[in-house]
Order: structure tokens, then sequence, then C-alpha cells
């Protein structure tokens, strides 16, 4: 852990505009997973992997895809079957 430039969860929560809570969500959904959690503290740190994770999330959510379809889409990384619905104004 000591030699990996990782991030807190709060650091990253800020970098993204978004909450903490909104991070232990899309753990909890399967589509995020910290690089490592601290074991005496249970701290939550980031890497370069999960930030990347994290702007095809937010590029998604933009889009209006669902959390589920995100995290199909993350498991799979198929871009050729991946449909994405624009909605209509």
């Amino acid at each position: 852990m000591q030699d990996k430039k990782l991030l807190q969860i709060g650091e990253v929560a800020k970098i993204f505009h978004v909450s903490m809570g909104t991070l232990r969500h899309y753990e909890q959904e399967g589509l995020l997973e910290p690089e490592y959690v601290d074991e005496k503290t249970g701290y939550r740190y980031y890497g370069v992997r999960q930030l990347e994770v994290l702007n095809t999330i937010r590029y998604l959510r933009v889009l209006d895809l669902p959390l589920s379809e995100i995290a199909e889409f993350l498991h799979d990384r198929d871009t050729q079957v991946t449909e994405i619905r624009i909605p209509v104004v």
C-alpha cells in the first residue's frame, strides 16, 4: 500500500463531486471496488483503475443509464452489444 499512489474515499468524492455515500453505494451495487481497504480503520483507497471506472459511470449516468445497465456494461465491457437509450426531450 505504501508504494502505490492511492486516494482516500473523501478525496475521490471531492474530485468527482459526489458524496462518500454515493461511492459506497456504487460498491454495494458491484460497480466499484476500492484498490485497498485498511483492515484496521476500514478506510477505502482508490487508484487509477477506480478513477477510470468512475469516469465511465459518470458518463453513462449523464446518458440516463440505470445503475443495473452500467454494472452490466462494466462487467462485460462489450461495446458492440451496448445499446444506449438517449431520452427524447
